[in-house]
C-alpha cells in the first residue's frame, strides 16, 4: 500500500511539475508581459516545490523497489536531471523576460518544449518497459 502511494504522489507532483513547465515554455513562445510575473510567481511557490517532491518520491520509489542497480534507473536519473536542467533553463528565460521592457520581449526558446516533451517520452518508456 505504501508503493502505490508513493507512486500515485510521484505521478501527481511530476504532473504539475511538468505542467508548469509547459506553461512557461509556452508563455515564452508567444510572450506577453502580464502572463509572465503571475508565472514566474507560479514556478517559484508551485512547479518548482513540485519537482522537488517528483524527484523525493522518485528516489523513494527507487528504495523500495531496489532497483538502483539497474541500468534502466541510471539512464532515467540521467534524463531526469538533464529534465532539470531543461527546467532550469526555462526559469532563468522566464526571469530575464520578467525583466525586460515590454519593447524587447521577442519569442524565445522554440525547441524548449519540444525537447522537455521528449525526455519525458524517453523517461516514460524506460519505466513502463525498464529494459
Amino acid at each position: 500500500m505504501l508503493y502505490q502511494l508513493t507512486k500515485a504522489a510521484h505521478l501527481v507532483s511530476l504532473f504539475v511539475w511538468i505542467g508548469g513547465m509547459v506553461a512557461v515554455a509556452l508563455a515564452l513562445r508567444y510572450p506577453a508581459l502580464i502572463h509572465m510575473k503571475p508565472l514566474k510567481g507560479y514556478d517559484r511557490a508551485i512547479t518548482t516545490p513540485a519537482m522537488i517532491l517528483a524527484l523525493s518520491f522518485g528516489i523513494w520509489l527507487g528504495v523500495q523497489g531496489g532497483w538502483f542497480t539497474s541500468a534502466w534507473l541510471g539512464m532515467k536519473i540521467l534524463l531526469v536531471l538533464t529534465l532539470c536542467g531543461l527546467h532550469g533553463a526555462l526559469v532563468g528565460k522566464l526571469r530575464r523576460a520578467t525583466s525586460q521592457s515590454p519593447e524587447e520581449f521577442a519569442p524565445s526558446g522554440p525547441i524548449l518544449l519540444p525537447a522537455g516533451l521528449l525526455l519525458m517520452t524517453l523517461i516514460i518508456l524506460l519505466v513502463t518497459t525498464k529494459p
